[in-house]
């Protein structure tokens, strides 16, 4: 009698750890082009990112976003097409910069690491966070 409760403590952590697992394999980069880390550079030119309407850039940023308290500082920002936005994650935790429609993401940004988008197309631009959903951001490009 007393293997049960063991055999049901097992089979929750054994659940709990799996849902972890997937929980993180959905966070992790998208199949788009890794972010560059801090100090880093990526091969010249620019890998197109799912969907169209921007691709990931090494480029030096024209407009910066800080990622510091799991918040996108400033949550709005503006750029010219062509422009590169550059966010740089100063938390602990990864995270990304995603357009709503998933059409633009930057991958995986781990600690003190960075990753910039270029936008093709003006407009406006929601984006989040995949790791930290409530996380939320504007992008307008003119």
């Amino acid at each position: 009698m007393r293997r049960l409760p063991v055999l049901a403590f097992s089979l929750f952590a054994l659940l709990a750890l799996s849902a972890c697992a997937t929980g993180q394999e959905g966070a992790t980069d998208t199949g788009n082009t890794a972010p560059t880390p801090a100090g880093a550079s990526e091969p010249a030119g620019s890998a197109p990112a799912a969907g169209g309407g921007c691709s990931v850039s090494s480029e030096a940023a024209a407009v910066t976003v800080n990622i510091q308290n799991f918040a996108f500082d400033p949550p709005e920002v503006t750029a010219a097409v062509g422009e590169t936005i550059g966010w740089t994650n100063a938390d602990s935790a990864p995270h990304t910069a995603t357009t709503d429609d998933g059409a633009c993401d930057t991958g995986n940004i781990a600690q003190d690491a960075s990753a910039g988008l270029v936008f093709d197309a003006a407009g406006t631009y929601t984006y989040h966070c995949n790791v930290h959903p409530n996380m939320t951001g504007t992008i307008t490009i003119q």
